[in-house]
């Protein structure tokens, strides 16, 4: 596929999520969710959480920098199975950014006109020949946004390859400026330490450890 082009390694879990809402008739969907960074190189974060509708929890943790342009297509990294579940609400993430030694926090919210769409895309591209995803780019940066995703992988799509892979997506969200959050960086600090050795932090980085904080890992 033309994620494997694209160099991103995908990690694919079967996600035990409820079906429905408490108490809540919505309809569902079959879809799936994709992950990435898009604040280009040098920029790897930690999502601690990310949650859909305030209901279910998907596991993330590590994301590259990703590429910053993403003006031909939505960032991605790891992605996760839903099956059936509501369509999107609210989208809450919090994560750490290693170059700066920052926790950030932001919500962003699917507008109607944009759930109308999603519905729409499902009737257009049905599955299971399209695959649907909601895509959420994040930035060491700190800032977030959400994209919805169809792609052509059943039959009669063309060959799956970079030059002739059938995809399409459209914006849900404009970029939303993260909130600065409280936390305790020590938590990441062997992770800013590899990032660092790995060469995709500057050495400089290690200067933002504070005091107690050192390279032996004492406290």
């Amino acid at each position: 596929m033309v994620f494997v082009a694209r160099n991103f390694k995908y990690l694919y879990w079967l996600l035990a999520l409820p079906l429905l809402l408490s108490g809540c008739d919505e309809k569902t969907y079959d879809y799936g969710f994709d992950t990435g960074g898009f604040g280009g190189s040098g920029w790897p974060i930690w999502v601690e959480s990310l949650v859909i509708n305030e209901a279910w929890r998907l596991p993330v943790g590590a994301l590259s920098g990703g590429d910053a342009d993403i003006s031909k297509y939505p960032p991605g990294g790891k992605a996760a199975s839903a099956g059936w579940v509501p369509l999107p609400h609210t989208v809450r993430v919090r994560w750490f950014s290693y170059r700066t030694q920052t926790f950030y926090e932001a919500t962003a919210e699917v507008p109607k006109d944009k759930q109308k769409q999603i519905k729409q895309w499902f009737k257009k591209y049905p599955r299971p020949k399209y695959v649907h995803n909601l895509v959420t780019g994040i930035r060491g940066q700190g800032e977030i946004q959400l994209w919805w995703y169809a792609g052509c992988v059943g039959m009669g799509c063309p060959e799956i390859r970079p030059e002739t892979y059938e995809y399409h997506y459209f914006e849900l969200t404009p970029r939303i400026q993260a909130t600065v959050a409280e936390g305790d960086a020590r938590r990441h600090r062997e992770g800013t330490k590899q990032e660092v050795e790995m060469g995709f932090l500057p050495p400089e980085v290690l200067d933002l450890i504070l005091p107690g904080q050192d390279k032996s890992g004492a406290d």
